[in-house]
């Protein structure tokens, strides 16, 4: 058995972390990911897109995207946190490098234009925070710490038993 790592790469996108949307009446198959897979606030992280034909899987050509950032926590009425200048693609693949300024959920919306339709895609992603990062270690680390509390309690009882004999 050989093991192969899901690395990020210009082409099709492969993994276990990858989202897909379809759109069956124009043909259309959007693939992401993001790179590095958990995103954390504060650090540049990198999304990849790849689009495709959806019945030949040969990547769409010559096309502009644009790509919407929105978070329901946002401040602003519209929730869009960052919009994208517009860019032409000419392969079918693109990324964009964003620091997500705080953790929680947010949406990104990609917009493909082409000579025969718009189309608009719609990808979730989770941002790790460094308060989310501590609070899940202690989560991790709690029952390993009442584990650890009991056999101590338990040795201090079976050691008070022995020596008052």
């Amino acid at each position: 058995m050989f093991f192969v790592p899901a690395l990020p790469s210009y082409g099709h996108l492969y993994g276990l972390n990858f989202q897909e949307w379809t759109n069956n009446e124009n043909n259309i198959l959007i693939q992401f990911d993001t790179d590095p897979h958990t995103v954390t606030a504060g650090q540049t992280s990198e999304m990849l897109f790849s689009v495709q034909d959806l019945q030949t899987q040969q990547h769409f050509n010559n096309f502009t995207e644009t790509i919407t950032i929105t978070n329901s926590d946002s401040s602003s009425n519209s929730g869009i946190i960052h919009k994208f200048e517009s860019k032409k693609i000419s392969d079918g693949d693109f990324s964009q490098e964003y620091t997500f300024p705080n953790g929680g959920t947010y949406h990104i919306l990609v917009r493909i234009d082409t000579a025969k339709f718009i189309s608009i895609a719609s990808f979730s992603i989770f941002v790790s925070s460094p308060t989310f990062q501590i609070l899940n270690l202690i989560y991790v680390l709690l029952p390993a710490m009442i584990f650890i509390g009991i056999i101590i309690g338990v040795g201090i009882i079976i050691m008070r038993y022995i020596y008052k004999k």
